[in-house]
């Protein structure tokens, strides 16, 4: 016995669900508790690059330092 080749793979396409932006993530995230733990550890951590910046024995560490702090400012100011 034959079955009929339309009802072997009868298929429906799901729309697909769009990804959120990373603002829309970061409004959904930003009330939880983690989410602020998480900022302020960042700014935490900024602030204690500020200090070391000032032990800098060279320009290389000046350098590593400025730059760790520019990444850190960046990340917050996208989660802030």
């Amino acid at each position: 016995m034959e079955v009929p080749r339309q009802q072997i793979h009868e298929v429906k396409l799901m729309t697909p669900i769009p990804k959120p932006t990373l603002q829309q993530a970061v409004d959904a995230l930003s009330d939880r508790d983690e989410y602020k733990v998480i900022l302020q550890f960042l700014k935490e951590e900024r602030d204690r690059l500020f200090g070391d910046l000032r032990q800098c024995a060279d320009s290389n560490d000046v350098m590593k330092v400025a730059g760790s702090i520019a990444a850190i400012d960046e990340l917050i100011s996208v989660l802030g």
